[in-house]
């Protein structure tokens, strides 16, 4: 039997790996105001709140949520991609923010235990269809797995949503993909990629994710597919349809709140698809930030008419010819 020093020590070092120690707060329900929704123009907004760790000290979880859950509320997305967020963060999540409904899977198991890709929508607008998570690994439905090099399981999760009012459906797919291993990068985007093209019904799609690259990397290069270059969708960011060569705004900060960091998270979206509107929110509280990135968040309108739908390429380079 242990000693009840030896049982101290064992919790104290769960506590400080899992972050799950101190006070455990109530999290308070926020009452969004919606505006009317117009069909086919979706606001996704896409946020790695950064793990809940006993590490971060000061900007540990239960000093910072409350932030979390005035940047979600404020922004009012109809769908939210949230990235590294432990199974209790996703709950208190949705107990401050009633009005959405989410689904999540935690990457060591596929149910509650690990970092999670969870998805939020507005239930009031959109029905849940479908939904899933797969491990960017050899074997993508084996939970926990990884084998690319990179040290912890990475995952993609996804859901396929109806809107309530007109009947139509598209695809959100939520990553996070290796902070280290460029091979574990390349590799998930390719089966990304696959996973997009091969999906039930040829529905339009958004991807949100922390990808931890930037938009000259290979991989991201291969994901978006600008110039046919793979059998695979095209696509292109939000930010780059709006802004480009304009991607040395960073959103990864470290919760210092610099923006000349890496612009690493992205909402990459498919080419029957416009960005209407993209912005970063950078706001923090008395030099507390909500997390160690900023979120991005964009207005896409989905094209229902075939004669207005532009090549991606032919976009950025109509774009590229117009600025100064």
């Amino acid at each position: 039997m242990k000693s009840k020093t030896a049982f101290s020590l064992s919790l104290a070092v769960t506590l400080i790996i899992t972050g799950c120690g101190g006070p455990q707060h109530k999290s308070t329900s926020r009452l969004i105001q919606f505006s009317s929704s117009q069909p086919g123009i979706i606001k996704a907004m896409s946020f790695n709140v950064r793990v809940d760790i006993f590490l971060d000290g000061f900007n540990r979880w239960n000093n910072r949520k409350q932030l979390v859950f005035d940047m979600l509320a404020d922004n009012v997305a109809d769908v939210i991609g949230l990235q590294e967020a432990l199974d209790h963060q996703v709950r208190q999540i949705q107990q401050a923010l009633p009005q959405y409904s989410h689904y999540a899977a935690g990457r060591n198991d596929g149910k509650r235990k690990g970092e999670t890709c969870a998805i939020f929508y507005r239930k009031d607008r959109f029905a849940l269809g479908d939904s899933g998570t797969f491990w960017f690994s050899d074997t993508p439905s084996k939970p926990g797995s990884k084998d690319w090099g990179n040290l912890w399981p990475r995952i993609c999760s996804w859901v396929y949503l109806t809107e309530k009012a007109t009947g139509a459906g598209f695809y959100v797919y939520n990553v996070h993909f290796d902070v280290f291993s460029q091979n574990s990068r390349q590799r998930s985007a390719e089966l990304l990629a696959k996973r997009i093209a091969t999906r039930k019904t040829p529905d339009p799609f958004i991807v949100t994710g922390d990808f931890n690259m930037e938009l000259d990397n290979p991989a991201m290069v291969y994901l978006q597919n600008i110039n046919l270059e793979t059998p695979y969708p095209r696509m292109l960011t939000a930010w780059q349809s709006l802004h480009p060569g304009w991607n040395s705004t960073g959103t990864r900060h470290s919760f210092r709140g610099s923006i000349s960091g890496p612009k690493i998270d992205h909402i990459p979206i498919c080419e029957e698809a416009r960005a209407l509107d993209v912005k970063i929110d950078r706001r923090n509280k008395n030099g507390r930030y909500p997390s160690d990135h900023f979120p991005i968040i964009a207005k896409i309108r989905f094209i229902s008419s075939p004669e207005e739908i532009i090549p991606v390429a032919a976009q950025i380079n109509s774009q590229e010819s117009q600025r100064p």
